[in-house]
């Protein structure tokens, strides 16, 4: 069998499964058990955080004939056995970036009338719909406003915005929510004691959940990638850098640490390392920055342990609130200019230097 990548063998199956998303989870749970079900959904949010997976999750809720009491699909019944076959003519999943014209829609929607053969619902599932033409959508609205009982439309978009405001008012809207790195921390640990990988130190997990940008498909996207460069699924920081070109949190950590106790020697030389190793500029630049920042809070609130792999104890207890502030204050300031330079890599370096 060929390898299936880590988001899909997670994709969630039930409502249980879904991670950061308990707020909509309860609602279409409590509209299911209370059989107030609407005829239009808008899932809205950023890519990979389950909008299509919830959608489907939902349809299959929706056409059980023998539902659990929690909401979810029984999973044995008629209609459940036909949503397992993926070639259900009772579910009809399109992608409305390459089905976006109207005729498109026409095809969709001509034989909506028809009850469905097994269930009590039809349900129409269009990812990216923000992806129509207007005459798209236009072919849509009639339905939408007076659609037969038996048909529930599901709408994914990534930007609700572009979408017209007759549809929107036409439907339920869900938002859906960043994951947070907390919760896609617990993900990846999950996930990770599940397929037997081993990261050297948790603070490799949480830059691959801040590296993830709040989606559990890019995360889990991500993860696959490193896992490609690791032998025996063990992952260190060598490793973790080499494969998504990122700067190791040891080197960052002697950035700061040069910075804060003037140390230019060790900043030039953990930089011009970073650079031969092909991490890119930005990178580094971003990693400071937020590393530094993530002292200061650390600071503020006297808790060292969010930081600990980020500076030592000893220069974290010795230097000032101030002057982490003013170290943060130049630097973001100075690298816009450097960023922008001639010669980058080299005016950021001096800015570095300078700060020290």
């Amino acid at each position: 069998m060929s390898y299936q990548v880590l988001a899909r063998r997670w994709r969630p199956q039930k409502f249980e499964d879904v991670v950061g998303q308990g707020h909509i989870v309860t609602s279409i749970q409590n509209s299911l058990k209370e059989d107030r079900v609407g005829h239009a959904y808008i899932f809205s949010g950023t890519r990979g955080i389950g909008k299509t997976s919830i959608a489907r999750i939902f349809a299959k809720a929706l056409r059980c004939e023998s539902r659990l009491e929690d909401g979810n699909a029984c999973g044995a019944c008629r209609s459940c056995e036909d949503f397992n076959t993926n070639s259900s003519m009772n579910i009809i999943e399109i992608d409305g970036a390459s089905n976006n014209g109207v005729d498109d829609i026409r095809d969709l929607i001509s034989n909506i009338q028809y009850l469905p053969s097994t269930g009590k619902y039809k349900v129409y599932i269009i990812d990216e719909v923000h992806m129509l033409s207007t005459p798209a959508f236009n072919a849509l609205l009639k339905t939408l406003e007076e659609p037969p009982e038996h048909a529930i439309f599901i709408m994914a978009t990534t930007e609700p915005e572009k979408l017209l405001g007759t549809v929107l008012s036409r439907c339920q809207r869900f938002d859906f929510r960043h994951a947070s790195v907390q919760d896609l921390v617990e993900h990846i640990k999950k996930i990770a004691e599940k397929e037997s990988i081993s990261f050297e130190n948790e603070a490799l997990i949480k830059e691959l959940a801040k590296l993830g940008n709040g989606s559990f498909r890019d995360t889990l996207s991500l993860l696959d990638q490193v896992l490609s460069f690791s032998t025996e699924r063990k992952i260190d920081e060598e490793v973790f850098s080499r494969s998504l070109g990122v700067a190791k949190i040891s080197a960052i950590k002697n950035i700061i640490e040069g910075v804060i106790l003037g140390d230019v020697q060790l900043i030039s030389t953990t930089y011009r390392k970073m650079i031969s190793e092909n991490v890119s500029l930005k990178n580094i630049v971003k990693s400071t920055l937020e590393s530094v920042f993530g002292i200061i809070s650390s600071k503020d609130f006297k808790d060292y342990s969010r930081v600990q792999d980020r500076i030592s104890e000893e220069v974290f207890n010795n230097v000032s609130r101030a002057e982490l502030y003013w170290i943060y204050e130049v630097l973001a300031q100075d690298f816009v200019w450097s960023m922008e330079s001639v010669s980058p890599e080299d005016a950021s370096e001096v800015v570095l230097r300078k700060v020290a």
